[in-house]
């Protein structure tokens, strides 16, 4: 079978199944969700199973919900409870030291930034849903990554994906890359650390793969992502 033999075949059996968020998805959502929602992107940078733990905890998420933090006027006090929650999942690049901890100090920039806005996270999502024009995507993920920390190329893109944002954009994981590689598709190294690259690797992708399959980026990132397991157990006939 040929790269898009394999591909279309787990197109059959996995498309339909699949979750895909709808466009402006985010105007459904809440604060509170929108909020731990960019918490996860942090959170997942360097390994995806505390995000898991994260998830599946809802006194940690209690403890850094944004009613709860949006009370905190204290900024300390505010770093050392989302401190607390990133050692207690075990979150990578959390230094045991407080002031060290670069996912720490990213977070609270994040909420700083959400909370900045009237209305908050709601508020300035509406202001990235209005950023339209030639390369709408590419100028809301460049957006997402100016003015949040610790959240890059593929964070940007899960984080506007996830809330019907951008659908012509994908979130090259480790998951997605290694079932590109299974089909035949070599991904250059370095993605996340070189955005130029991240760029014209997406670009061709999302030219040469997803509008041959009559998928769009969003779709062809969710199939794989939920469907990981399933398509790694997958034995393509030889050509």
């Amino acid at each position: 079978m040929n790269i898009f033999s394999k591909l279309r075949l787990v197109k059959e059996m996995h498309l339909q199944t699949t979750y895909v968020p709808k466009p402006d998805d985010w105007k459904q959502w809440s604060n509170n969700d929108i909020w731990l929602q960019l918490v996860e992107q942090v959170i997942v940078v360097g390994g995806s199973s505390p995000a898991d733990k994260f998830a599946s905890d809802p006194k940690l998420r209690k403890i850094v919900s944004y009613n709860r933090l949006s009370r905190i006027k204290d900024e300390n006090r505010l770093k050392k409870d989302l401190h607390h929650v990133l050692r207690s999942i075990g979150a990578r690049y959390c230094s045991k030291s407080l002031k060290k901890c670069r996912k720490t100090k990213a977070l609270a920039h994040n909420f700083k930034v959400l909370r900045g806005w009237k209305g908050g996270p709601k508020a300035l999502l509406g202001r990235i849903s209005n950023l339209k024009g030639s390369n709408e995507s590419k100028r809301k993920i460049k957006y997402v990554m100016k003015i949040f920390e610790f959240v890059k190329s593929k964070g940007a893109r899960d984080f506007l994906m996830e809330l019907g944002l951008v659908s012509d954009a994908i979130a090259l994981d480790v998951r997605l890359q290694n079932v590109l590689k299974k089909v035949g598709i070599r991904i250059p190294k370095g993605l996340e650390n070189n955005s130029k690259l991240y760029d014209n690797t997406e670009r061709e992708l999302l030219s040469k793969v997803c509008k041959p399959l009559k998928l769009t980026g969003v779709q062809f990132d969710r199939m794989i992502y939920q469907n990981y397991d399933e398509i790694k157990k997958i034995k393509f006939k030889k050509s």
